[in-house]
């Protein structure tokens, strides 16, 4: 008997396949099926399935024309035959006990989705950070239900660190939004699970390597301008055919909050034309941003001088790179969650190499994170006294002014704000 399901959408990802196929065979559970979409790849990954076929029996390959993410993966959800279904991208890896342990998980409690966290990868520089949320801790390891429904949309959005119920699926009648490309279709199959699941857990351990050195990923790519926005049309017409009203208010929100990133990520020659679809979409769907401050302060600015907005926004981010450009080195002053954001910020837009340490206020229990040595802000102003100082704290908190003082005692007073980095910068 199959247990679990696991497809693979493969489009020109041979440089990383085999590392991935390998992670997902060497599963201690092995009633696994391996279903491998091949969506009309042109760099030789169809023969590298193949091979895998041949050396496996639990690997099935599906080789068709180029049709974009959605369709592969609704040809993979067709054929799947196993109690559970897990998705896992063509250039990610996976931890051995993952699907053992959530599949025990899930019979146990009949779950119709069971997740658990992830790790942001960078394999060459030997990178690995848990998506571990701290403040939802007291839900998780525990059954959530329809009453703690929102609540599901503040874990780490995403479709492969779990698996699904295929029962459920079918019922729901869940499948992916058969756009072009490879084109956030991912937004709209996880809106509908968090939607129409019913019983739904978050585990407290991460199991997949979510990798963040792929140049070819889609979501660096800078010209698919409405490519989320078409998305979430799509969701929002499911729900209205279905009548399910009382779910709108969801997609009306992801929609809007996803113009933020969506605006930071695409080339600014595209900014003032995607500023007059954020101007529409506020004006439709602001109701649904009640309590959400940040966004809807955010939108605004958008919405009442969307050319201004857009000069100001190219001309900070411009400043912005000017000084990291012209900085000799760059320290990280602070190593956790912000100072993680900010570093995968900055290797994100090339600056790794330029990066010369983390810095932090107290002795640290660690001396290396991700390649660079963590030292001490005394010791390290001492060894790199050129360096541009990066404040990886919220801009204005307590911290962050303790961390000033403690910069001026020190004789250094031209910092940079983390916070620039990431109000400016598309960090996954």
């Amino acid at each position: 008997m199959v247990k679990v399901s696991v497809i693979v959408p493969v489009y020109n990802a041979k440089k990383y396949l085999a590392q991935c196929l390998d992670s997902i065979l060497a599963q201690t559970m092995k009633e696994i099926e391996v279903i491998c979409v091949d969506d009309g790849s042109t760099d030789g990954s169809g023969e590298v399935l193949d091979q895998y076929m041949q050396q496996d029996e639990r690997v099935k390959v599906l080789h068709r024309e180029n049709r974009g993410y959605g369709a592969a993966m609704n040809a993979g959800l067709d054929v799947a035959t196993g109690k559970y279904v897990g998705i896992v991208e063509s250039d990610d890896c996976i931890l051995p006990e993952m699907y053992g342990t959530l599949y025990e998980e899930a019979v146990a409690e009949d779950l119709d989705v069971i997740k658990s966290d992830a790790f942001f990868w960078y394999e060459a520089i030997g990178y690995q950070r848990n998506t571990h949320v701290a403040s939802l801790e007291p839900y998780y390891d525990r059954t959530l239900e329809d009453v703690d429904r929102n609540i599901f949309f503040d874990f780490y959005m995403n479709i492969w660190t779990g698996i699904y119920k295929r029962e459920f699926l079918t019922y729901e009648k869940i499948c992916f939004h058969e756009s072009p490309g490879a084109s956030y279709q991912d937004n709209g199959f996880w809106l509908q699970t968090m939607i129409y699941g019913k019983r739904v857990k978050w585990l407290g351990k991460a199991f997949y390597l979510y990798r963040q050195d792929n140049e070819a990923s889609s979501v660096k790519s800078r010209d698919k301008v409405f490519a989320m926005t078409r998305e979430y049309e799509y969701v929002e017409k499911l729900l209205l055919g279905r009548e399910d009203y009382q779910y709108l208010s969801y997609c009306y929100y992801y929609k809007l909050l996803r113009h933020r990133g969506n605006f930071l990520r695409i080339a600014d020659a595209y900014k003032q034309e995607f500023c007059r679809q954020i101007q529409t979409d506020y004006t439709k769907y602001k109701g649904s941003l009640r309590g959400f401050g940040g966004l809807e302060r955010w939108l605004q600015k958008v919405v009442l001088d969307p050319e201004q907005f857009c000069e100001e926004a190219i001309q900070t981010r411009h400043n912005i790179e000017e000084r990291l450009q012209d900085a000799d080195a760059l320290m990280i002053y602070g190593a956790g969650y912000r100072g993680d954001r900010v570093f995968r910020g900055l290797v994100n837009e090339g600056y790794y190499d330029k990066i010369s340490c983390f810095a932090v206020s107290e002795t640290p229990s660690e001396s290396v994170l991700a390649g660079k040595q963590i030292l001490k802000i005394e010791e390290a102003v001492k060894n790199y006294p050129k360096a541009l100082v990066i404040i990886a704290v919220v801009r204005g908190s307590g911290m962050y002014l303790q961390m000033v003082q403690k910069l001026a005692e020190l004789g250094v007073f031209a910092y940079m704000d983390g916070s620039d980095i990431e109000e400016n910068y598309y960090i996954l």
